[in-house]
C-alpha cells in the first residue's frame, strides 16, 4: 500500500510539474496564446553611431598675382588647381608676379565620402569700389581638370587635402589697386 501511495504521489507531482511548466511557457510575455494575442508591452533596442563632423581648414589663399591690364582688350588670368601650378596669364595681359591656387584640408571620419561645393562666381573689389569677376572654380586633388572631380573619399587618417583654382576676368584699362573678395567653400558627407 505504501508503494502504491508513493507511486500515486510521484505521479501527481510529475503531472503538477508538467502542467505548471506548460502554464509558465504559454503565459510568458510576448508569447501568442491560441485564441489570444501577444503581450502588448515589449521592449526593443534603439541605438546610433555618431561620427566626426567634417572640418575645413584653409592652408593658402587663392592669388591671381600682379597684373598689368590691356588698355583696350579684356583678358583673363587662370589659376589651375594642380600641384606646382601657377597662374596662366592671357595674351592681352602682362603678369609680373604669378599667382597660386587655394589649398584646403578636410578632416573627418576615415573612409567616408564627401562633396565640395564652390560659389560659382564672385566679385573681387578694390578700395575705390572697382570690381573684377572670378568664376570657373575648379578643384579637388591634383591634376588640371577644368571641372570638379565629384565625390571625394577621406583617407585612412581622416585627413584629405584639396586645391581650388579659378579664372579672373580683367577689364580693359582696369582700375589699379589691390582687389579682395571672399569665396565660400563647403564640404558635406554623402
Amino acid at each position: 500500500m505504501l508503494r502504491e501511495t508513493l507511486k500515486f504521489f510521484v505521479t501527481v507531482l510529475l503531472v503538477t510539474y508538467v502542467v505548471t511548466l506548460m502554464l509558465v511557457l504559454f503565459s510568458a510575455p510576448g508569447f501568442a496564446q491560441e485564441g489570444g494575442s501577444a503581450d502588448p508591452e515589449f521592449e526593443g533596442n534603439a541605438g546610433a553611431i555618431i561620427i566626426n563632423g567634417l572640418r575645413l581648414q584653409k592652408r593658402q589663399d587663392l592669388d591671381f598675382g600682379t597684373i598689368a591690364p590691356s588698355l583696350t582688350e579684356m583678358g583673363t588670368v587662370q589659376v589651375l588647381r594642380g600641384r606646382n601650378n601657377r597662374s596662366i596669364c592671357g595674351s592681352t595681359l602682362i603678369c609680373f608676379k604669378a599667382g597660386n591656387r587655394a589649398r584646403f584640408t578636410v578632416i573627418g571620419e576615415p573612409g567616408r565620402t564627401y562633396t565640395i561645393e564652390d560659389p560659382g562666381s564672385i566679385l573681387i573689389t578694390n578700395p575705390q569700389g572697382s570690381t573684377m569677376l572670378v568664376d570657373t572654380f575648379v578643384g579637388a586633388g591634383s591634376g588640371n581638370d577644368t571641372q570638379w572631380r565629384g565625390f571625394q573619399t577621406l583617407r585612412f587618417s581622416g585627413i584629405q587635402r584639396f586645391n581650388i583654382g579659378a579664372t579672373l576676368h580683367v577689364n580693359p584699362n582696369q582700375d589699379p589697386g589691390e582687389y579682395f573678395g571672399l569665396f565660400p567653400v563647403s564640404v558635406e558627407y554623402q
